[in-house]
């Protein structure tokens, strides 16, 4: 049994979980915020992003050196002679370099400064053995062996562990030294970023005070993905009623908490903000933020506990369920996604919401296909001495809010009941995500870190496809269900129906695409599970009868396959 809700973070990475590491260390539960303010969430733009600058990357690009780079300049900031050793038996660094480090390192600890000056190397697209003075550098060229712009492109674009030498000056001197090295490497053999990376020298070059970027980017930057748009924090013995869910500027400058405080609107919020100076003040006064709310008193995260299977039969029979769960939530969403109306006949905020709203549906209808195939993985794994069946029948029933309870399959038009149904199933630590915590707390117990990631990984995206569905509820609310859907009432297309007899003879071939590939395994099985899933994605003629099934009306539906192998299966 799962006991209630559910705020986890779920290391899904090695930076997060390393090889070796216990992983039920990995695995507890974390307080903390939603996927989408998890790195790989993050509006990486990267020049700088919002959660990091990839540009410091560049400061660690010869071995041994620390640097700052400007337009047409690079200085050496620091000199690890530490790591030189290592460096030199890797073959990054040449041995000859190593007095030139330690004259540098001992003259930068007395005062001077020194910088780059001539930098040899191979400039990966714009071709090999470039000889280029840091100080000419720029404006920007066009055209075949035209150097780049600027210091941090050319050195951007050097290859990792390509051959580069550079001439190093002291500045107000005549003193020049060579340096010949590789191009360092940014990652470890883990993943993660090197040693020679500082703790927080990702997020040194960011706004200061980082609040700015929240009180400037007007919810279209940053924000986006750190809402600067909360619930407020609920006082003392209050339910949390209406006006205590609508969001509020995160920011605002009255922070009373005896009453609901003003909403927050698309309007100008100057006169409920903050300004700049008063944020330097008053930084200590924001809220820290979890789960959407301001908290305002000491934080106790819910225990979430998942028991593990008695019998590995009943872990297998569960996987084998789990995997019909992930076919029937794609037979539920394509069905969704499809009920809408073409966005080229709409206008306006209309338009724009169902285009974003059919998208995601797609979108989280290929990550299942995913899940999908990552489920079979597992099944295949526990199986390595007996011949391996894919688990692809669909769900008879898929699980309930509650746990222990089922419900249909449900294939209608995106209206607003369906939209509630796929929040629900959705939901951390119910319905699906639930299936997954006892499958995941079994594999805990015996089976391998691979096996483990896979199931983190589904769960992981599950919560984000939570979160997705509650916007796509959200950009909908404002419309009338007949605005936005192709008809009011939509119905399964008759049997005699020729496209939609068509759509199951696509269906039939795919299912047999995937069940050959997913038995003969990887990397053999790849040439039928990319057949099938070009057949998914890719526009050829399914997506036109598709295309003829939703012009005439009707759901995009799929029919139980007699064929054993596909043939619908029930709970265990």
């Amino acid at each position: 049994m799962i006991d209630a809700p559910v705020v986890k973070l779920l290391p899904r990475n090695v930076a997060a979980l390393r090889k070796g590491q216990d992983a039920k260390d990995g695995t507890r539960l974390v307080t903390g915020n939603p996927i989408s303010t998890r790195l790989e969430s993050g509006i990486g733009n990267c020049f700088p992003g919002l959660e990091c600058d990839l540009r410091n990357l560049e400061r660690r690009f010869f071995p041994c050196l620390e640097v700052d780079v400007t337009l047409n300049e690079i200085s050496v900031v620091a000199v690890d002679l530490a790591a030189a050793p290592a460096a030199v038996k890797s073959g990054y660094l040449s041995k000859r370099s190593l007095p030139v480090l330690k004259r540098i390192d001992a003259s930068l600890r007395s005062g001077q400064t020194w910088q780059v000056d001539v930098l040899h190397g191979d400039l990966g697209p714009l071709g090999k053995k470039w000889r280029l003075v840091i100080a000419e550098l720029g404006p920007v060229t066009t055209g075949t062996r035209k150097p780049p712009p600027d210091a941090w492109t050319a050195i951007r674009l050097l290859p990792e562990g390509s051959k580069l030498s550079l001439t190093v000056r002291g500045a107000h001197s005549r003193e020049a030294h060579h340096l010949v090295g590789r191009r360092a490497r940014y990652l470890d053999d883990q993943g993660a970023l090197a040693a020679a990376f500082m703790p927080g020298e990702m997020t040194q070059s960011l706004c200061s005070p980082w609040t700015h970027d929240f009180r400037d980017c007007g919810c279209f930057y940053w924000a986006s993905n750190h809402p600067d748009i909360v619930k407020p924090p609920l006082p003392a013995d209050t339910k949390a009623g209406p006006e205590w869910n609508s969001a509020v500027p995160w920011e605002r400058s009255d922070r009373s908490l005896d009453k609901p405080p003003a909403r927050a609107t698309d309007s100008d919020p100057t006169p409920i903000e903050m300004d700049h100076y008063a944020i330097n003040q008053r930084w200590q006064e924001l809220n820290f933020v979890l789960g959407g709310r301001e908290q305002v008193q000491p934080y106790t995260p819910e225990e979430l506990s998942s028991h593990p299977f008695a019998t590995r039969a009943e872990l297998l029979a569960q996987l084998r369920y789990a995997a019909g769960v992930e076919l029937g939530v794609i037979h539920e969403y394509l069905a969704a996604a499809f009920s809408l109306r073409s966005p080229q006949d709409l206008t306006g905020a209309l338009r724009q919401n169902v285009t974003a709203a059919h998208a995601e549906l797609m979108r989280i209808a290929i990550i299942e296909m995913r899940h999908l195939r990552a489920v079979n993985d597992v099944l295949r794994s526990l199986h390595p001495d007996e011949h391996f069946k894919p688990a692809l029948q669909i769900a008879a029933k898929l699980p309930g809010l509650d746990p222990g309870t089922f419900r249909p399959l449900l294939i209608s038009q995106a209206d607003r009941a369906a939209i509630n149904a796929f929040i629900d199933i959705e939901k951390p630590s119910s319905s699906v995500d639930g299936l997954y915590s006892q499958i995941l707390a079994t594999l805990n117990n015996q089976g391998t870190v691979d096996q483990q990631h896979a199931i983190r990984t589904v769960m992981a995206e599950g919560e984000d496809h939570f979160e997705t569905f509650q916007f796509i509820r959200e950009w909908l609310s404002p419309h009338q269900e007949a605005q936005y859907l192709r008809r009011r009432q939509m119905t399964v297309p008759p049997k005699g129906n020729e496209d939609h007899q068509a759509l199951q003879e696509f269906y039939k071939d795919l299912l047999k695409d995937l069940y050959t590939g997913y038995a003969t395994g990887f990397p053999e099985g790849g040439e039928q599970v990319n057949k099938a899933r070009n057949l998914m994605v890719l526009p050829d003629e399914m997506q036109r009868v598709i295309g003829r099934i939703c012009a005439q009306g009707y759901l995009v539906a799929f029919d139980a396959i007699k064929d054993p192998r596909f043939s619908p299966v029930a709970p265990p």
